[in-house]
């Protein structure tokens, strides 16, 4: 039977359907939105970063450049001569220029900075730091290709500073002995500090300058914490040139961009909570989920009362009829309502008595019918045993053997005693069993060839079963199978019962059927009644299914013994 939808599902189905649609494009406009934002937020963040770096680089490089307008200034150049040792007024004057074109290249530069230059061969200094201690030997250590991070004092204590070597002639790798003069530019880490508290104004970014190899530069204000979380999220992500990525961190969601200083060799790294930033986005999502879960819950609540109301009294409805459809007449709408269900219950209810007073005399005949049925296929049964019993009898009479004539006239006897009852259509498995024993004994006294074996579980000795419903299989099997094959003839009857199932079988090692005639003797087994058609076999299903019904059947195949195997399945 198709599955068939009641009106109420399909409200709900409806309602889904509604409802659905609208969560389904509401979630992906809002997804579409927050997609764009966190693009721009990344876009922007990207641009600050590059124009802050682009600043950074600037600078570092024009000091770099005033480095080379020192090393290559003809009074400089003086410093080299030995000469200059002599402390002559015109070497003062010199030092005196040299150290003033310093601090006139210094003071061109919105940051703090430091012009040292020294020459090796004579030892002199000249510098804008008035707290420079210069160490060749430390000199030597430190000499470096690009602008390197340490502390150093100046006039205005220790400080962490950038420093770069410029030689003269140039070198990449700086060597005292080759190197007429050395230039030293530094500027400290404030420079970048100030920026990075100007970087941070007017953006809920938390920047910072960061390498691995040391402390991160940050703007005057910061959440240490978080610093903290955010350099060991740094030493374990491989950064490129730039970029961003997202990130965790207590849980929250941030955006990492960052921009590497090809001048410095540092990244510049900026932090923005992307909570903070789509949290309107955020609550006016929650809003909608929020008043649509309420119309949700107002619709379920509507549809519960049409439940209620409709649903349940066309259920009781549904029921009632079905119980009717399967033969119980009996069947009435007990529920009540105050609405117009009630009038519906009230002649159904009437209905349904007058019918149950029609059906059970029609029920009553037909049961009489059914029975006469039965009992004419039960007298439908081969009485051609009988006739070669008598014959038996008479040929053990004529040789005076009295003890087969007893042996089979008892038999006989018990044999139709059981079979000539029609007062009760039904008997037990053990009874069955016991008709089955005196039929193939009386057989084997026949034909000594042959020879049984009856294994039924004591489990189902007690079971229920059609009178008769065997013995037509076995005669069979002797008639078809054993007597037409020579030689020792061998039928086994067992049972079984498994999963609820009950299984009854007998086979034999007679000659058995083709694959032909098994098809279509199991065709003829699901005909309807016919000339042809109504005896053997056919009897047998028709009984079972009568007792049992639908869901029980006979089953014939080829048995193990090389004959056929016919089952009886009780459901």
């Amino acid at each position: 039977m198709p599955f068939k939808l009641s009106i109420f599902n399909k409200i709900l189905i409806l309602l889904c359907l509604l409802l659905v649609p609208i969560v389904f494009l509401y979630s992906y406009s809002n997804q579409v939105g927050t997609d764009v934002i966190e693009r721009e937020i990344k876009k922007s963040n990207a641009s600050r970063l590059s124009f802050f770096i682009g600043q950074v680089n600037s600078t570092a490089d024009q000091l770099w450049k005033a480095a080379f307008n020192l090393s290559g200034d003809p009074d400089a150049a003086k410093l080299m001569f030995k000469s200059i040792r002599n402390a002559s007024y015109d070497v003062l004057i010199t030092k005196e220029l040299i150290t003033a074109k310093a601090a006139l290249q210094s003071n061109t530069f919105g940051w703090d900075n430091e012009f040292t230059i020294f020459a090796p061969g004579t030892g002199q200094t000249i510098t804008t730091n008035s707290s420079l201690n210069y160490d060749v030997h430390h000199l030597q250590a430190e000499q470096t290709e690009s602008w390197a991070y340490r502390k150093m004092v100046t006039d205005h204590g220790e400080d962490n500073h950038f420093i770069r070597y410029l030689t003269e002639p140039y070198m990449k790798k700086m060597d005292l002995n080759k190197a007429n003069l050395i230039v030293e530019v530094a500027f400290p880490a404030s420079n970048i500090s100030n920026m990075l508290d100007q970087l941070q104004q007017g953006s809920r970014g938390a920047p910072f300058f960061y390498h691995p190899d040391y402390e991160p530069i940050t703007g005057t204000t910061y959440d240490a914490e978080l610093l903290e979380q955010a350099v060991e999220k740094l030493h374990g992500l491989r950064l490129e040139a730039s970029g961003y990525r997202e990130v965790e961190i207590n849980g929250k969601p941030y955006i990492l961009t960052y921009e590497k200083s090809k001048a410095l060799d540092w990244y510049l790294v900026d932090f923005t909570p992307l909570g903070e930033l789509l949290q309107p986005i955020t609550d006016s999502r929650n809003i909608f989920y929020i008043s649509t879960g309420l119309l949700l819950a107002l619709s379920l609540l509507a549809a519960a009362l049409l439940y209620r109301n409709v649903q349940m009294p066309i259920r009781e409805m549904i029921l009632s009829v079905k119980k009717l459809k399967k033969g119980d007449y009996s069947a009435r709408v007990s529920a009540k309502t105050n609405n117009e269900f009630q009038y519906l219950f009230d002649q159904f209810n009437h209905m349904t008595e007058e019918i149950q007073l029609l059906i059970e005399s029609v029920f009553a005949e037909k049961l009489r019918v059914r029975e006469a049925t039965l009992k004419q296929l039960q007298s439908q049964i081969n009485p051609h045993f009988l006739y070669n019993s008598f014959a038996f009898i008479q040929s053990m009479a004529q040789l005076e053997n009295k003890e087969a004539i007893i042996a089979v006239t008892q038999r006989l006897s018990k044999y139709y005693r059981y079979t000539t009852r029609v007062e009760n259509q039904t008997g037990s498995m053990s009874e069955e069993i016991e008709l089955i024993r005196n039929y193939l004994d009386i057989h084997t006294m026949k034909m000594h060839r042959l020879k049984y074996e009856i294994d039924i579980p004591d489990e189902l000795l007690a079971l229920t079963l059609p009178r008769l419903l065997l013995q037509p299989i076995v005669e069979n099997a002797i008639l078809h199978g054993i007597g037409e094959k020579p030689g020792p003839g061998m039928i086994r009857i067992t049972g079984s019962k498994k999963d609820g199932i009950t299984e009854i079988v007998v086979e034999d090692n007679g000659p058995g059927l083709t694959t032909e005639q098994l098809m279509q003797l199991k065709a003829k087994l699901q005909k309807p009644m016919d000339d042809e058609i109504g005896c053997g076999l056919w009897n047998i299903r028709q009984r079972l299914v009568h007792q049992f019904g639908p869901g029980s059947d006979l089953h014939v195949e080829v048995s193990p013994l090389g004959g056929l195997r016919v089952a009886i399945r009780i459901m």
